[in-house]
């Protein structure tokens, strides 16, 4: 079997090669939705975008004999590190075939970069960062991805873990049918009622003629 090499993606094709894996690794999945191409430029460093104004990416790509076979995204948040002051790097955009010596040699080069970047630790999946797309599918495989969800072949997980990656915490993502929503009227009133008379709660409308000062506050909550 020929060896794996994986090298940084530098060149507009590099690029255009680590964006168009997806859709060979997925080709025989239907419940895969493939990503707007220009959104996953920005969202990778590719295009400008304001994640990037501040933080900074290294992507790789992994071939064996010639045909990409994985991908990986080594993140420096430098949000994040200001906010919980720790020098922890993230990796994301991870795609991989069912390929141990693939997954190995793409983790070991965003290590070797975030390393040199100074980070400590590592956290991931991010793409690019927790306010994005998150997590790793481990359960619900048969079920298309909504928006904001992440979707990956069921392998991954095994993939990361071999890597010395273990599970921070659960998340979980709920459906039903349009109709559920008549049922749960009365009962979210009701809820909605009780906390605000706990706890002082308002629902005011956005202030215009203060909407920097509103922003802010709304980007405090949200993060």
């Amino acid at each position: 079997m020929a060896e794996v090499i994986v090298r940084p993606v530098d060149t507009r094709a590099e690029q255009k090669r680590f964006i168009q894996l997806p859709w060979r690794i997925y080709r025989d999945d239907p419940c895969w939705i493939p990503p707007l191409i220009m959104s996953q430029e920005e969202l990778l460093g590719f295009r400008p975008h304001p994640f990037y104004d501040r933080s900074k990416s290294r992507s790789f790509l992994a071939t064996r004999g010639g045909r990409d076979v994985g991908r990986i995204t080594a993140i420096v948040n430098a949000g994040h590190i200001d906010r919980y002051h720790e020098q922890r790097g993230f990796f994301g955009f991870f795609e991989c075939d069912e390929d141990t010596a693939a997954a190995r040699g793409l983790f070991d080069a965003a290590k070797d970069w975030l390393h040199g970047e100074g980070m400590q630790t590592i956290r991931g999946p991010a793409n690019p960062s927790l306010n994005y797309e998150c997590g790793l599918l481990i359960e619900g495989f048969g079920t298309p991805p909504f928006f904001m969800m992440t979707h990956n072949r069921p392998w991954y997980g095994q993939l990361v873990e071999e890597n010395g990656f273990g599970k921070i915490e659960d998340m979980y993502a709920f459906w039903g049918e349009l109709a559920m929503l008549s049922s749960l009227d009365s009962k979210l009133a009701t809820m909605v009622e009780g906390v605000r008379e706990r706890f002082g709660v308002k629902v005011r409308p956005l202030d215009r003629s203060r909407f920097d000062e509103e922003v802010r506050m709304f980007l405090d909550i949200y993060n």
